[in-house]
């Protein structure tokens, strides 16, 4: 779970937990069980697309409380896991990708002189094409 104290306090609110009440009571089956053929209770309510990639607090509210009516899925433990894992959600690189986004919206939020770092260039791959070939070179005298 995120550490976005927003995105908590969202998750935390009377809102939420009677939205995510009320969608494992009219989905009380793992909609991914039952795409694949079995039949499992739903315990957990996922946001297909994530909360956290909101880029604003309206965003993720919208997000959040499903405003759209398409972005909550029931679904059980193992699957929620396996969701998250397809995701690439939980990955070294987009926990430290969340953690610097949480820290540009708070210095934007609080501090008015704040001017977000530049991205960085990203250098490019080199192809095989690129690289010289070079003739051997021996100690033996040409003739």
């Amino acid at each position: 779970m995120s550490r976005d104290p927003r995105y908590q306090r969202l998750l935390n609110s009377p809102r939420w937990k009677n939205i995510r009440r009320a969608y494992l009571q009219q989905h009380p089956l793992c909609e991914r069980c039952e795409r694949e053929g079995f039949v499992r209770s739903a315990v957990d309510v996922h946001h297909k697309k994530p909360v956290e990639s909101a880029k604003t607090e309206q965003e993720m509210e919208r997000l959040a409380y499903n405003l759209e009516g398409n972005n909550l899925e029931a679904l059980c433990i193992p699957c929620h896991i396996k969701t998250h894992q397809e995701m690439r959600s939980h990955t070294k690189e987009k926990v430290a990708e969340n953690k610097a986004r949480a820290r540009r919206r708070f210095m934007e939020a609080n501090d008015p002189n704040y001017l977000p770092p530049p991205e960085r260039l990203a250098l490019p791959a080199h192809s095989e094409s690129e690289y010289v070939e070079y003739e051997e070179v021996t100690d033996k005298p040409t003739t």
